[in-house]
């Protein structure tokens, strides 16, 4: 059942399961209902037992499922378990197939209270040990899905005297020992939980390292290519689905003596949020071009995230804004939207620092790196961040 057709029907039959119920936001329900279409490995290679899907695909059904809720973004495909293809082995493909047979889900642990996008300045770091393991030390924050997860996905520093690339990436049980989950609130996104991880001598041997040793900032940007045009396409869903409620009203609603809809500067301002959905959705489809092309990406990814959220947000306000005061009341779910636009706004990379990656394709790394008053780093090599042409 792993096509197109059959992750779209399963997606049907659970929402009409759900439909009504408290599970409707529930990922985890949706990802178990779905469990035997294959979703939840649509994006794996088929050695893992997954659909081997393109992005082109993905992104579908990442806006399909926005469209519904945006808690639903974790149920077509493997989460932040993809990032673990990058590596330079197979030693992951067990957990990979219990991603795709939903005994595994795989979270992702980088920001800290005093780092963010800035990867340069996490602190946590990883000890080597004689003998090739390491031990992990520091605290991350606000991370998702960790009560979800099986895993995560750490990223710290493994220092060592002359070496500049020291961010490296490891694969960590969240039930090994030191570690501690902290539990945090977020307004929006409630699907899934949030909080942050406590690491106290976390062992970790040295097949859980994903990848060489410095080389984290590339599986970042390799990864978050695709994370980032993902998560474009499901705000571009969310979006839609105001849009879809506000044609409605427009349609129904009588005011003045007929239906609200007839009023022209009503019908400009609708046109205007469904041209800008448009375009941010052609940008989504031509990332995810470039990667089933196995072009770079990088810059993107994070035009379509940036641009598509501001252009979602922008159409779920104006659709809040013209149900009146309906629109700010649970009697609809267009303020459970825009709290979870606000918040996946800020996840996986503010639009400021998205608008700064894309300025750096076209200006180069020399103007990027003297903006943040540093010199070139070594990790800027990579052939992801090289110069880009839009047209």
């Amino acid at each position: 059942m792993n096509t197109r057709a059959g992750y779209f029907d399963a997606l049907a039959q659970a929402e009409a399961a759900f439909k009504g119920t408290p599970d409707w936001t529930n990922a985890q329900a949706w990802r178990t209902h779905t469990r035997a279409s294959g979703l939840s490995g649509a994006d794996l290679p088929v050695r893992v037992g997954g659909g081997g899907s393109p992005a082109s695909l993905m992104v579908e059904l990442f806006a399909h499922c926005g469209r519904l809720a945006l808690d639903l973004r974790d149920v077509p495909g493997s989460g932040y378990s993809r990032l673990l293809l990058q590596a330079h082995t197979r030693h992951f493909d067990d957990v990979l197939n219990a991603v795709t047979t939903g005994a595994a889900y795989v979270a992702v642990a980088i920001t800290e209270a005093g780092a963010g996008s800035d990867m340069h300045g996490l602190a946590a770091t990883a000890q080597p040990l004689p003998g090739g393991d390491y031990l992990l030390t520091g605290e991350k924050r606000y991370v998702a899905r960790l009560k979800q997860a099986t895993h995560a996905v750490v990223f710290a520093h493994v220092r060592r005297p002359g070496v500049e690339r020291t961010l490296t990436a490891f694969l960590v049980p969240l039930d090994s020992p030191g570690l501690k989950i902290v539990n945090l609130e977020q307004t929006g996104l409630q699907g899934v939980s949030f909080g942050g991880l406590m690491l106290g001598d976390v062992p970790v041997p040295r097949r859980a390292r994903v990848g060489g040793e410095g080389e984290g900032f590339q599986l970042f940007v390799r990864h978050f290519t695709y994370w980032r045009t993902a998560m474009a396409a499901a705000a571009i869903g969310c979006g839609r689905g105001a849009l879809d409620q506000a044609i409605t009203w427009l349609r129904e609603r009588q005011a003045y003596g007929g239906p609200l809809g007839r009023f022209t500067h009503l019908q400009q301002e609708l046109a205007e949020h469904v041209a800008r959905l448009h375009m941010a959705w052609l940008l989504v489809q031509s990332a995810a071009a470039r990667q089933d092309a196995r072009q770079p990406a990088f810059a993107d990814a994070c035009m379509a995230k940036a641009e598509g959220i501001e252009a979602a947000l922008a159409a779920t306000d104006w659709a809040m804004r013209i149900h009146g005061a309906r629109g700010q009341t649970t009697q609809l779910d267009l303020s459970k939207r825009q709290r979870d636009l606000q918040a996946l706004r800020i996840a996986g990379g503010p639009p400021d620092v998205l608008r700064s990656q894309v300025a750096r394709a076209v200006l180069g790394n020399t103007l990027y790196e003297a903006a943040l008053g540093r010199s070139q780093s070594a990790a800027d090599d990579d052939p992801q961040l090289g110069s880009r042409r839009f047209w």
